[in-house]
């Protein structure tokens, strides 16, 4: 009991912006696995419509050939499910932050969500090039991370 207190103290006495930095974190932890499942879903989804493909050049050309309800079923699922994992972990984060934060909130919460997204687009840039739709996800992360960190205030204990 008194280590938890302890640690509750320590957790107010930190500044409130070390909390993006820690929200930012615990989005890419939660993300990085989350993505993954979803790529492989995502695959095995569009593949019947598809078929195998090894080079974007391909699955644009194979996506361009189909009929626009089939277009818009891979369209969904080859966008909706990597932007539900970002949003689901983009929550999680910010409930941590809005839960635990100490004096953070969901303005922290949401900067956790934009940073990640900042992070994980630089790293895009980085490798793949640069383009503006790297940045798509700054909006959902950030929107879903301060939901997230909302939640996360109203579950703290009474004080």
């Amino acid at each position: 009991m008194l280590r938890e207190n302890a640690a509750e103290d320590e957790a107010a006495d930190r500044p409130p912006w070390h909390w993006v930095g820690f929200g930012a974190v615990a989005l890419l932890v939660v993300w990085l696995p989350l993505a993954a499942v979803a790529e492989v879903v995502a695959t095995r989804a569009a593949a019947p419509f598809i078929g195998h493909v090894d080079r974007p050049a391909e699955a644009a050309e194979a996506v361009g050939q189909l009929s626009p309800a089939a277009r818009r079923h891979v369209t969904l699922v080859l966008i909706g499910l990597p932007v539900a994992s970002l949003v689901l972990a983009a929550f999680a984060a910010g409930f941590v932050v809005g839960r635990w934060g100490g004096r953070a909130g969901t303005a922290e919460a949401a900067l956790a969500g934009a940073l990640a997204a900042l992070l994980v687009a630089g790293l895009t840039c980085a490798s793949a090039g640069a383009s503006w739709t790297a940045l798509a996800a700054l909006v959902p992360a950030a929107a879903a991370a301060a939901l997230g960190g909302a939640v996360g205030r109203k579950r703290r204990p009474a004080a």
